[in-house]
């Protein structure tokens, strides 16, 4: 994969998981640098189209919110709502934690726990991680972010709880690979109803879906036409457009 956006090679470390982010056990981070690019060609994308910012952005596979709170934190200027939804409610408390760090005062909070830490413990790693909520703390002072919110959901059965997403711009997931992470619900064809679960909150010609998963998926659907499609690694991403 060529990275456009993200060509230059720089730490991410003030994003890690369990620094400042909070740390959900069995969920997944995300390499920071493929988000931002992914995030980027996104929004270049819906430019084209004419869909000025700032946008919608929604993950379905949510888990502790942790690609949402990266994406958020580094193109806060051009987002105005982030929302995600999981099947699993046990990892909604994370990701309500994670998702209130695009916020001034959630990530005040963060930075007050933090200290707390460091007095206790006089650990280097408490020190190190107030050091990043004050390079987090930076980028909000862009952030046009007024909203956020993550509830319980199924994606592949599309209920009542998604009509707060119409309207979405970008859908941007990892969708579960079957390590730590596998697909719930009793949908034989997880993928499809996945595709199908999304499409009802979407304008055909006002957004994009970003799909990321293991090269063993066939993501595509008669629904969305493909416009995009990489290979990183072990991963397949491919950005779609509903039709």
């Amino acid at each position: 994969m060529e990275y456009i956006y993200e060509s230059a090679q720089r730490s991410y470390e003030d994003f890690a998981s369990g620094r400042v982010l909070y740390n959900a056990q069995g969920t997944t981070s995300f390499p920071v640098r493929l988000a931002s690019e992914i995030a980027q060609r996104c929004f270049q994308l819906l430019e084209k189209k004419g869909v000025q910012g700032p946008y919608t952005l929604f993950d379905p596979c949510c888990g502790g919110a942790y690609l949402l709170t990266v994406v958020g934190l580094l193109h806060g200027q051009r987002i105005h709502r982030v929302i995600g939804s999981d099947i699993n409610a046990e990892v909604l408390g994370i990701a309500t934690k994670n998702l209130s760090l695009l916020r001034e005062e959630g990530l005040e909070q963060r930075t007050e726990q933090l200290k707390e830490l460091l007095a206790l413990y006089h650990k280097p790693s408490h020190q190190d991680a107030l050091q990043s909520a004050g390079r987090l703390r930076e980028l909000l002072r862009s952030s046009r972010v007024e909203e956020t919110a993550c509830f319980q959901a199924d994606i592949t059965q599309p209920e009542e709880s998604l009509a707060s997403c119409k309207g979405t711009h970008i859908v941007m997931t990892d969708l579960p690979y079957g390590d730590l992470v596998s697909w719930g619900g009793g949908s034989d064809e997880p993928v499809k109803d996945f595709f199908n679960g999304i499409h009802s909150i979407l304008d055909p010609g006002r957004s994009v879906v970003a799909v990321i998963s293991d090269k063993g998926q066939k993501l595509k659907h008669d629904r969305f036409q493909r416009i995009q499609h990489m290979k990183v690694g072990k991963r397949q991403v491919a950005i779609f457009e509903p039709i």
